[in-house]
This record gives structure tokens, C-alpha cells and sequence, in this order.
């Protein structure tokens, strides 16, 4: 008798953080969340951890630290969205000659 095993639970939610400084702009993911809820829990749950310190300002998802100029940005997509993928400009038009 053969016997299957199928994943059960999909991955459906990644919550992505965007860091950006004076010298860079880099984002990170945490996959693995079952619903856009539990990703928004832990998006909240990170900005907390912020709180403690003295030149974080945190405003919905963001929390930037006044001292270096830093900014991250917590976003939740589902897993088929990318943020760092981004349409590439046209280019630009060759007069004819």
C-alpha cells in the first residue's frame, strides 16, 4: 500500500523589512506566517521591541532612529509579492536620424 504525504499548510504571508540609511537600502524577509493577521502581530510585536529606545520614532509600520537617520519599514504580502522587484524604466527614445 503506498502511502502520501501532502503539506498541509501553506505559506501564504511574508513580512518584509526595508531598512534604509543615509548609505543603504536593503530589504529582509520573514516568511512563513498562515494569514496576513498573524503576519500583522508580528510586524507589531518588532516595533514594540523598538520602543525601549530613546531616539526611535514609530509611527503605523515604521520606526525610525533619529540619531543615524535609519528608517524600517515592516510590510506584509502575500508570498507571491516581491517588493524589490520593480518594473525597469523604459528607455528613453533614440531621435531618428
Amino acid at each position: 500500500m503506498k502511502k502520501y504525504c501532502y503539506w498541509g499548510v501553506l505559506i501564504a504571508w511574508v513580512l518584509w523589512i526595508r531598512t534604509q540609511s543615509p548609505t543603504t537600502d536593503s530589504w529582509n524577509a520573514l516568511p512563513g506566517f498562515e494569514s496576513r493577521e498573524l503576519c500583522a502581530v508580528n510586524a507589531k510585536e518588532k516595533l514594540a521591541v523598538w520602543r525601549q529606545f530613546k531616539d526611535a520614532v514609530i509611527s503605523d509600520n515604521t520606526v525610525t532612529f533619529t540619531d543615524n537617520n535609519t528608517t524600517m519599514t515592516y510590510i506584509c504580502l502575500s508570498d507571491d509579492e516581491d517588493p524589490r522587484r520593480k518594473p525597469k524604466p523604459l528607455a528613453p527614445k533614440q531621435p531618428v536620424s
